[in-house]
């Protein structure tokens, strides 16, 4: 059966700058190029997995009625396996957006935020909009400014639908994070949050964050790759892959793949996490370690290429 994944989250207009260099304060600048593109974990996730094979995947997002929101809305429905059937919108709001400055010098990206009238998801607008959580294999939330109602909304989750897979992006530190740990299936934090929390390197922030966990953590670093913990251990795990290594009977790390030229490093996260939710959803459990291994792998494909395209070939599923 073909995986349907519900994802929850957000989506904005990225403007994306590109530049020689980054700027020192107080400097004028000229910039190379300007790109306006759909953005946003909930939008780049999905843009990512429209290009994979056997995987359907429905949005819960906010859009505006402004002409972004319509672009959005009909570029993301142009394929047979994105739908935003489940939208949240409203006349009012514009849609958030993104100022990205791109240094050509590093291939580093720098962002400026702005959400504006548009509030993140509440718990009552996600279920409003989604009716029947039971044709979803996986849902994927993201650990958003209102950290509580987010939490609210995993419980709910597991409440009325107790066997679905659930995961959630944490990419900034928020309210209810420890809860959180624990109530989802697959949190993915960031190496922001994990530093924050006072952990400098990637084992030693999968044995800390991994004591709230009830089931797994994945946690990723950049360009020293990403690993897991797993609750029930990991010795019927399969490890066919060399930049795979065993730390203990709980957890394991994965290299990042060398790039040589950065293209475009805008949304590389948001393509780690695309590429697991569909290799984990794809492959039997004893095979999570690759599913760690190839999101390592698409995600470096995504760095040689301008926007979200990535290598689907890479996958080789």
């Amino acid at each position: 059966m073909t995986p349907k994944i519900l994802i929850v989250g957000n989506i904005c207009k990225d403007i994306i700058y590109s530049t020689d260099s980054y700027p020192t304060e107080d400097r004028k600048v000229k910039a190379l190029s300007k790109e306006t593109r759909i953005g946003g974990n909930a939008g780049n996730i999905a843009q990512v997995l429209a290009q994979l094979k056997d995987c359907y995947v429905d949005c819960c997002v906010k859009l505006g009625s402004c002409e972004f929101s319509k672009y959005t809305k009909s570029s993301l429905e142009s394929t047979a396996t994105v739908r935003l059937l489940a939208v949240v919108e409203q006349d009012y709001m514009d849609i958030p957006e993104s100022v990205v400055l791109h240094s050509n010098e590093t291939g580093s990206r720098t962002c400026l935020h702005f959400r504006g009238n548009c509030n993140d998801l509440n718990c009552e607008e996600v279920f409003s909009a989604v009716s029947d959580l039971s044709k979803y294999q996986w849902i994927h939330l993201e650990h958003r400014r209102n950290g509580l109602e987010v939490l609210k909304i995993a419980k709910e989750i597991k409440r009325l639908q107790p066997d679905v897979v659930l995961s959630i992006d944490i990419e900034k530190v928020r309210e209810g994070l420890e809860d959180m740990l624990g109530i989802v299936d697959f949190p993915i934090v960031s190496k922001e949050v994990c530093k924050i929390q006072g952990f400098n390197d990637l084992q030693a922030a999968l044995a800390g964050l991994s004591k709230h966990c009830s089931h797994a953590l994945v946690v990723t670093w950049g360009d020293k790759g990403a690993g897991m913990w797993l609750a029930d251990g990991i010795s019927e795990l399969t490890f066919s892959n060399d930049k795979l290594h065993k730390i203990d009977d709980h957890t394991f790390t994965c290299d990042a793949h060398k790039v040589d030229d950065i293209v475009d490093s805008c949304g590389a996260g948001d393509c780690f996490t695309a590429g697991f939710l569909y290799c984990a959803s794809h492959l039997d459990r004893t095979l999570l370690p690759e599913s760690v291994a190839l999101a390592c792998k698409l995600a470096a494909s995504k760095l040689g290429h301008p926007g979200m395209t990535v290598d689907p070939s890479v996958l080789n599923l």
